[in-house]
């Protein structure tokens, strides 16, 4: 073989070689490259992430607490004794504490609480005629059929849970005076059952 031929071969290997190296040897080193990449992408902060956050704060902060009165009702304990029974409710806005506490005394117990033992001794048919939040003292006015109905206990009683309801939900703290049909009350019922003023837990007891 002559030296030219010699050359030909060698330089077409050269090239050849050249070729392999370029096209199946570098390959893989890109492919690698490029998923290297993605793989930081992915483990980046979403870019949604803040947004989504000040978004939940926002509603949050437009979300106001919830606010409770407590009335009283009545059952009995676990070895069947009479007692008053404290439930929840919860006030809808802009309404008055102790106004929508005794419009839920009035209206009575819920079906859920009666299956649970709670009754209340307050008529259905007893209405609140009208209540003065003033600057010096409030005033509670009742109808007067809050006196008929019942004995001696039962009147007590529905006295005791008006007075406890009042009294849970006075936030100003002022002095509660209860009226019948317009007039402060003193004595109660055809039993006479003498009430000082104003309201306090031993109202009943003098």
């Amino acid at each position: 073989m002559g030296f030219w031929s010699k050359l030909v071969i060698l330089t077409l290997a050269v090239l050849a070689f050249f070729y392999v190296k370029t096209n199946f040897f570098d390959t893989p080193h890109v492919k690698v490259e490029k998923k290297l990449v993605a793989e930081e992408q992915v483990v980046e902060p979403p870019q949604k992430a803040e947004p989504v956050k000040k978004s939940a704060t926002k509603t949050k902060e437009k979300t106001a607490p919830k606010t409770y009165v407590t009335v009283y009702f009545l059952g009995m304990d676990k070895n069947d004794t009479g007692v008053f029974k404290k439930v929840q409710r919860e006030v809808p806005a802009g309404k008055s504490k102790l106004k929508f506490a005794l419009s839920q005394l009035v209206a009575g117990p819920s079906e859920y609480e009666k299956k649970l033992g709670v009754y209340s001794e307050v008529p259905k048919s007893v209405q609140i005629l009208g209540v003065v939040e003033g600057n010096k003292k409030v005033i509670i006015d009742i109808s007067g059929n809050i006196q008929t109905g019942g004995g001696a206990d039962s009147l007590y009683s529905r006295l005791k849970q008006v007075i406890r309801t009042a009294l849970a939900n006075n936030p100003s703290n002022k002095p509660i005076y209860l009226y019948i049909d317009g007039k402060q009350a003193e004595v109660l019922g055809g039993e006479g059952i003498m009430i000082s003023q104003p309201l306090s837990e031993n109202s009943l007891d003098g």
